[in-house]
């Protein structure tokens, strides 16, 4: 697991946190974060999804799959948690049943934070323009803030 504080030159960075903090973006309701969880609620705007490219605004991910070397992706996509009372918890899972590239790049800072468990659970905090970079194949967890209104992700998988 790799851990890079400042992944985009700041430019880059405020620009597209402005794109996906602004009311521009389309969001889509989703009742769960993943198939066990239940009153897990959260958005997503799905860039790339089944080998092309499924938004108008793909131009605003480009500079993360290029700075990553991505030679193919698999998926890429923003998720919104809105802010709770309490912290929830999504059920541990892996994004993929084979072993590809992992990759959480942090929008904004808030209290939320990604809970891994490998042979031993560990924590990411959120903190903007940060991003972390792992195998698929290792559990993660979003858990959600209570801080901010917005806790926003971008997921990437990749080879």
């Amino acid at each position: 697991m790799k851990t890079i504080k400042n992944f985009l030159d700041n430019s880059i960075f405020f620009d597209l946190k402005k794109q996906l903090m602004g009311q521009d973006l389309e969001w889509h309701y989703h009742n769960s974060q993943t198939p066990l969880d239940t009153d897990d609620e959260y958005f997503d705007h799905c860039f790339y999804n089944k080998y092309e490219i499924s938004s108008h605004r793909f131009d605003l991910i480009k500079p993360i799959v290029e700075k990553l070397k991505c030679k193919s992706l698999i998926q890429v996509r923003a998720n919104l948690l809105i802010k709770k009372e309490k912290a929830k918890f999504s059920e541990f899972h892996t994004d993929y049943s084979y072993e590809c590239n992992t990759a959480i790049f942090y929008i904004n800072s808030c209290n939320g934070y990604t809970e891994f468990f490998d042979e031993k659970k560990s924590i990411v905090n959120c903190e903007e323009n940060k991003i972390v970079i792992f195998n698929s194949q290792i559990k993660h967890r979003a858990v959600s803030q209570t801080d901010t209104k917005q806790r926003i992700v971008i997921n990437l998988n990749y080879f």
